[in-house]
């Protein structure tokens, strides 16, 4: 099992054209975001512009929260509005156009990803999955297994447990979790 732990002051930002990116983590590591050949990616971003257009991709869905405020947006001619850390999901090819400013998680998982799950919550779970996601959304510790990690708002911890081995992860602060599988 490996633990890395991704503080959000050592992420880099780039610009999109609707704002700054930080891109936490992108799997495997040699994938580029432009080539579009990842299984999965983690980033951050700001959306300065209004109207601001997503960027499509073929073959991936995605996860969005807004970290800092509401979310107004039009997907495929549908309005819709998300409340703060409200999570929801969509497909990397749908047509949408965002009304509001402020700084969003982003989770893009390629289609072919299996055993999918992405939730916020506060509470202590176990799973053996071989990718699991851990990004704070408020200031506290995390506990995987026996291992303490303190984390500050937008911190990220992604676990690699290829053995996929019983991970028990200790929680005491609303934070957005996912684990999942890469079939082989």
């Amino acid at each position: 099992m490996h633990i890395e732990f991704i503080q959000k002051e050592t992420v880099t930002a780039s610009q999109w054209s609707g704002g700054q990116t930080r891109e936490y983590i992108i799997h495997p590591k040699a994938a580029r975001y432009g080539d579009r050949n990842f299984a999965f990616r983690i980033s951050s971003a700001t959306i300065e512009a209004i109207p601001s257009e997503f960027t499509k991709f073929e073959g991936y869905h995605r996860y969005l929260a807004m970290l800092d405020g509401k979310l107004d947006l039009t997907i495929n001619e549908v309005d819709q509005h998300y409340e703060n850390h409200e999570l929801f999901t969509f497909k990397s090819t749908d047509t949408i156009t965002s009304y509001s400013q402020g700084a969003d998680f982003n989770l893009m998982l390629q289609d072919t990803i299996v055993d999918e799950v992405v939730a916020v919550r506060h509470e202590s779970f176990q799973t053996n999955q071989p990718f699991i996601l851990l990004f704070a959304l408020a200031k506290g510790e995390v506990v995987i297994n026996t291992q303490s990690f303190e984390m500050q708002s937008w911190d990220c911890i992604l676990i690699t447990n290829e053995e996929e081995r019983t991970v028990k992860v200790e929680l005491n602060q609303q934070t957005i979790v996912g684990y999942w599988s890469i079939p082989k």
